[in-house]
């Protein structure tokens, strides 16, 4: 079966597995005639569907080890040898330090056994080489000095390259681990000089802590592995690594360069988990390229065919391609794409940021505010803006209500009419009718007695009157109350308490059946009284001395116009009383009106407060948050008279200090409108209008969006896009690099790169060797459109070879330039600035 090709995969790698010819600590079964059961061993490791293992023996490799390995290999098991070797360096067990060398499985035989007879190893006071070393020399004794193993192996032309140094870590931590100082800064040089460190422990908070201060504390970065160091079947699978890259021993060094991203130690292998959400592999004219689960970089020279291969995902899958860009020919029948569930679903959804995308959104605000309001709509927050809204509306509706109440109210008070007299010289004219009136009774033929008992009774009388006149009014002024049901305000902290918002209603009933049965209480008392002083009227009417002085009275001209005088100004003094009541009354409704329209207005800022602290859409170092900003105050008031300076004053209060405009308003007498209006409109259409206005803020790394360059805001657009949506869908991205200014935005493209494809998959049209090489690309795709000087081996318009970075596979003597050269050559051949990307990727980490 032919092997699938999609770039660096992870696959399950033991590097230290004990060959069955192992010399010491043997436990593998054997035959009858004492050797190993071979095929046991091999079934074990394809059971264990492990796809590389590292051939372990002790200081040599015998013939049958060479053989071993070619046997595996016929079964697609990549096999390279392993030597460990016991160094002369103690550590703080008084244990001699194990040492690893993995030769490249390319390597010639011949070269690993002129090794083997060259290196020297004490045994007691002599030296031998490793080839001739007896099986109870290399189980007691056998050991080599670090330095001098080093040097041997630094000399070696053969073995420039085709190793690998490892020190074998059984979870000792850090060199500082060890307390003895001559053997920490022995530790110290071994780490330095190793390659990559294999661990073989069973503790895994010892495995992770290890790996943790290897690539996180230790001030040079080494590979951590894991292994079996199995010397038996039952050893065999029990522990192993998951390397992504090829199978080969240029894709083992890649883990020098990417300690991290390139391994794991999970006993699953790490891939993302919904099949349906990756595209497994494309098939144009009957031709299949398959696609990393991770990055796929499609390069090439100019018109080649990179973004005609993009595009035609996109158009295939019904993204909104431009009409003006080229896809293939006969894109229905030529083309096909294969999902990793193995269905062909074109239905499927991808997200698809075309060439120069990024750097248009971040000039057209309208796109912009979509792309935000989308995102809102994603994570949620649009429910905050919906109760923001909600409650403005609430507080507009209570305030429209309450301006009602206030011209309502302003009106009736400024339609009562003040009667045109003056108390006091009322009070005065009535005294001195009342002295007339007693000086003409004086002179009547009446007793003294008789006129001291009528004055007395004439006086009940008035005073009775004006009290019957002061008890009409009050039950006037209750059959007049509004009475309005009493809420209590709970709809600000008790929206979500239902069985409180219960409790309260039945307490606001309870206060409204109070109040009420309150007010009939009074008006039974009022009425009451009315009748008690109607009676004492009567009886003063039915008296002999008034009904007398009644009659006197008509008898003399003079008594009657004075009677009518006093009828007349009590009549007076009676309105006179009215009015001042009803407008103390009025006035006391207007004054709370006003202070309710104050209050209400100023729940505004609680709801703007409110909505700031709860909205909040963050990701790394990229926000999205709501600000509020003033209206143009200028163009709000413009019925306000410019000239003169009260206009700019009161706008310049607005600016710096809006609540206290809003607590003064009614008082404000300065202001002089134009346009037909006067204080009253003013009032009702600054209470009816909310002066501020929301908007959405990007920050990158405490930048505002509004401040970047154009190259800046294109990334991050990029990064709205990806990282504020949920969704898992394949990502289809065309020259990103276009969109960007500057080196620094090319960094921070690669190293977004790097963190996104772990969680989707991205297939990338790019020229820039950062996004290839920096960004450790898993898939590259070469492709190429036939010419006279570069034909295409099938004769096509576009053809296209994919691999990993460090997929050597190249025939040098080939007429086609997709064979011709390995990806690593044409991604240095392509790509300005390849070469220098491989050299920096591979300075890193300080590898010496």
């Amino acid at each position: 079966m032919a092997t699938i090709n999609r770039g660096s995969e992870f696959r399950k790698w033991d590097l230290h597995l004990h060959s069955p010819y192992s010399i010491l600590n043997n436990q593998y079964p054997r035959e009858s005639d004492g050797s190993p059961k071979i095929q046991d061993f091999i079934d074990k490791i394809k059971e264990q569907e492990i796809e590389v293992v590292g051939l372990t023996n002790y200081f040599n490799f015998t013939d049958s080890d060479f053989e071993l390995k070619k046997e595996l290999e016929k079964f697609g098991i990549t096999v390279f040898l392993n030597l460990e070797v016991r160094l002369s360096n103690i550590n703080k067990n008084d244990e001699l330090f194990d040492y690893h060398i993995i030769f490249d499985n390319k390597l010639d035989d011949q070269v690993v056994k002129n090794l083997l007879a060259e290196l020297k190893a004490n045994v007691g006071s002599t030296e031998k080489s490793f080839n001739r070393l007896k099986k109870e020399e290399i189980e007691r004794t056998a050991n080599i000095d670090f330095d001098s193993l080093i040097q041997t192996l630094d000399k070696s032309v053969e073995l420039s390259g085709r190793i690998l140094k490892v020190f074998l870590s059984r979870g000792h931590g850090s060199a500082t681990s060890d307390s003895d100082p001559k053997n920490a800064a022995v530790y110290e040089n071994v780490c330095r000089k190793s390659d990559l460190l294999v661990h073989s422990s069973h503790q895994k908070d010892n495995l992770i802590k290890d790996r943790q201060y290897w690539l996180k504390k230790s001030p040079y970065v080494r590979p951590l592995l894991q292994s079996s160091d199995a010397h038996s079947l039952d050893g065999i699978g029990k522990r192993y690594s998951w390397i992504k890259a090829d199978k080969t021993f240029e894709g083992l060094k890649q883990i020098k360069f990417e300690p991290e991203d390139r391994i794991s130690l999970e006993t699953e292998k790490p891939e993302l988990p919904r099949k349906e959400l990756i595209i497994d592999k494309l098939v144009y004219k009957n031709k299949e390229i398959y696609l990393s689960e991770n990055l796929n970089a499609i390069i090439g020279g100019r018109s080649n065919g990179k973004s005609t291969l993009l595009n035609s995902i996109a158009k295939k899958l019904n993204q909104p391609v431009e009409e003006d860009v080229y896809v293939f020919p006969n894109l229905d029948e030529d083309f096909k794409i294969i999902w990793k569930d193995e269905k062909e679903d074109n239905d499927r959804d991808v997200e698809y940021i075309p060439q120069e995308y990024m750097i248009d959104l971040a000039r057209n605000d309208d796109k912009l505010k979509k792309l935000i309001n989308s995102i809102i709509k994603n994570k949620g927050e649009d429910s905050l803006i919906s109760e923001y809204e909600s409650e403005c509306r609430k507080i507009n509706s209570l305030i429209q209500s309450l301006l009602l109440q206030y011209v309502d109210t302003l009106s009736e008070l400024n339609s009562l009419k003040q009667p045109e007299v003056e108390e006091n010289a009322l009070n005065q004219r009535l005294k001195d009718f009342n002295e007339k009136r007693e000086g003409i009774l004086g002179k009547l033929q009446i007793s003294p007695e008789e006129q001291e008992q009528l004055e007395r009774l004439r006086e009940d009388y008035q005073n009775i009157s004006e009290e019957l006149t002061l008890l009409r009014n009050k039950l006037s002024t209750l059959e007049t109350v509004k009475l309005e049901k009493i809420k209590l305000n709970n709809e600000w902290l008790l929206e979500d308490i239902n069985e409180l918002k219960s409790v309260l209603e039945k307490i606001s009933d309870k206060m409204n059946q109070e109040f009420n049965s309150e007010i009939a209480q009074l008006k039974i008392d009022f009425n009451s009284q009315l009748q008690d002083k109607q009676q004492e009227l009567s009886q003063i009417e039915n008296n002999a001395i008034y009904k007398r002085g009644i009659e006197l009275s008509k008898d003399n001209n003079v008594l009657k116009k004075l009677d009518k005088e006093i009828e007349n100004e009590t009549k007076a003094l009676n309105d006179l009383r009215q009015y001042t009541l009803e407008k103390s009354r009025l006035e006391t409704e207007l004054k709370k009106i006003k202070t309710e329209l104050i209050t209400n207005y100023r729940k505004y800022n609680t709801v703007r407060d409110t909505l700031k602290e709860k909205f909040e859409i963050s990701e790394d170092d990229l926000s999205i948050s709501i600000k509020f900003t003033p209206k143009n105050f200028e163009d709000e008031f413009d019925y306000i008279d410019n000239r003169g300076k009260n206009k700019s004053n009161f706008i310049e209060k607005l600016e710096n200090n809006f609540d206290l405009v809003v607590d003064n308003i009614f008082k404000d007498d300065e202001l002089k409108f134009i346009k037909n209006k006067n204080k009253l409109d003013h009032i009702k259409y600054f209470f009816s209008n909310h002066y501020y206005t929301y908007h959405f803020e990007i920050e990158y790394q405490n930048d505002s969006f509004k401040q970047m360059s154009p190259g800046k805001k294109a990334f991050v657009i990029l990064k709205l896009i990806l990282d504020f949506s949920d969704s898992k869908k394949p990502v289809l991205i065309d020259q990103p690099e276009d969109s960007l200014d500057n080196r620094a935005i090319y960094k921070d493209l690669t190293s977004y790169i790097r963190k996104t494809k772990m969680r989707r998959q991205i297939i990338v049209v790019t020229h820039n060797p950062n996004i290839v090489v920096g960004g450790d690309c898993e898939n590259v795709i070469i492709a190429n459109q036939s010419s006279d000087d570069n034909p295409n081996k099938d004769g096509g318009q576009f053809d296209y070879k994919n691999g990993s970075l460090e997929n050597d596979c190249s025939i040098s003597n080939s007429d086609y330039i997709l064979e011709k050269y390995s990806i690593k050559e044409h991604v240095c051949d392509i790509l300005e600035g390849g070469k220098e990307a491989f050299e920096k990727r591979e300075r890193k980490y300080n590898i010496q």
